[in-house]
């Protein structure tokens, strides 16, 4: 069968990998894709957020499934134009899609329906949230700006002046564009994050297992917020008990708040949640799979992925699905950035990535060819994964992996899961 996969980073290689391995008959088509995912598919360049266009090639390819990898032409409603035209693709509505673009919509859904979540204000007016601040939340204090930001819309502050700025950023400054036209202030909560993704057709889900990603630049959780330095699964206290009550107190209920809106979401729901001293409680949704989670997760992947996608994109039901099944062990995922990222990456530099064997997976993130050379062409130039009996061995073999990578200014974390290893030993 013909797929058509719209993306061209990380997550979308990780995709391309996990259908092509699950299915040798599927025949991938990448818009744009990156050197990376041209190992698996075929590349067409055209613009994934333009709904026509990819309508179009959809209709060309007489393609049987259309996989929208990130959140920005589902934030354009090509997913709304694709089934008008009866065309099935795997992703939500630009309507359902607000539990990612819209912050602020999704806390005030959240609270409506009792989701555990950290209480929050949304202002358009810098003075007002920093009234909000100084009256109501106090220090530490997250600051939000509420649209899509690419991972980089959030601001932990330990002090007010810390607050005021992040404000005068976001709202004043339009460090965000029009993702900051109106920003959250949200109560600080304390615990350890956890991503956990689900496919959902509306009304019920298949849980993923869990995973963890690190947003800061450095070792130790030092430095600032990225869109994602490294992520390790499984996560040791992500339990089965934990999983069903996330599916009981967040994702069902999310998913019936949505329908009750008029908005039915089906596609990946990914919550980001805390988990705090009075249970899990949601930091935030994302309408689509997380990036670099994905790069973790996909890999240990032993059940059907290409089933529950397929079935949610034709409108059936996946609640008498079998759950997923997942490969013993762990799997880390290493970033390799480039320099001067996430503010100001340096690019354009001459890539080596020496052969490895198939416990470890380079996913292109920020790659592109000019004649033969590959080049760095983005923030987040590789993720690393290596799969391994024990997470301590995956830790080591993906850090490893990731030192052999050659390009002028790589920078990238040595301890991602740091948590984990001190849990385990």
């Amino acid at each position: 069968m013909k797929i058509l996969l719209l993306g061209s980073g990380g997550r979308e290689h990780a995709l391309a990998d996990a259908l092509s391995r699950e299915n040798t008959s599927v025949e991938l088509i990448a818009a744009p894709g990156n050197p990376g995912i041209a190992e698996l598919a075929r590349l067409v360049s055209i613009n994934p957020n333009d709904q026509q266009e990819v309508a179009a090639l959809a209709e060309q390819e007489q393609v049987e499934l259309v996989v929208v990898g990130p959140e920005a032409p589902l934030a354009a409603g090509v997913v709304d134009y694709l089934q008008q035209r009866g065309i099935p693709a795997f992703g939500p509505t630009m309507g359902a899609a607000t539990v990612e673009t819209s912050k602020a919509d999704t806390k005030a859904l959240m609270m409506a329906a009792g989701i555990p979540t950290a209480h929050a204000e949304t202002h358009r007016v810098a003075s007002e949230a920093k009234a909000a601040v100084r009256a109501r939340f106090g220090a530490p204090v997250v600051i939000k700006a509420s649209g899509l930001a690419a991972g980089k819309g959030v601001i932990v502050c330990q002090t007010e002046k810390e607050a005021f700025d992040a404000i005068d950023r976001i709202l004043d400054d339009r460090v965000f564009g029009e993702a900051g036209a109106e920003c959250l202030v949200e109560s600080f909560m304390t615990g350890e994050e956890l991503s956990l993704f689900a496919i959902a057709d509306g009304y019920d889900v298949l849980p993923m297992i869990g995973a963890q990603d690190h947003k800061r630049l450095l070792d130790g959780d030092e430095g600032p917020n990225t869109g994602g330095m490294g992520a390790y699964t499984p996560v040791s206290f992500s339990t089965p008990a934990l999983v069903d009550d996330v599916t009981e107190r967040v994702f069902l209920p999310t998913l019936h708040a949505l329908r009750k809106r008029g908005t039915p979401f089906s596609g990946l729901l990914y919550a980001g949640l805390m988990l705090t001293p009075d249970g899990p409680k949601v930091v935030e949704f994302n309408c689509r799979f997380g990036d670099p989670e994905t790069q973790a997760i996909l890999p240990m992947l032993t059940s059907s992925l290409l089933e529950p996608m397929l079935a949610v994109s034709r409108g059936a039901r996946i609640g008498n699905m079998a759950p997923f099944t997942w490969r013993s062990g762990a799997s880390v995922t290493t970033v390799v950035a480039s320099g001067g990222y996430p503010d100001a990456p340096k690019t354009g530099f001459p890539i080596h990535v020496p052969s490895f064997g198939d416990d470890v997976r380079v996913f292109h993130a920020g790659t592109k060819r000019s004649g033969s050379d590959l080049l760095t062409s983005g923030g987040r130039v590789f993720a690393v994964t290596a799969l391994a009996d024990t997470f301590a061995a995956a830790q080591q073999a993906s850090r490893e992996a990731a030192a052999r990578i050659e390009f002028e200014g790589a920078v990238y974390r040595r301890d991602i899961g740091w948590r984990e290893a001190a849990r385990v030993g």
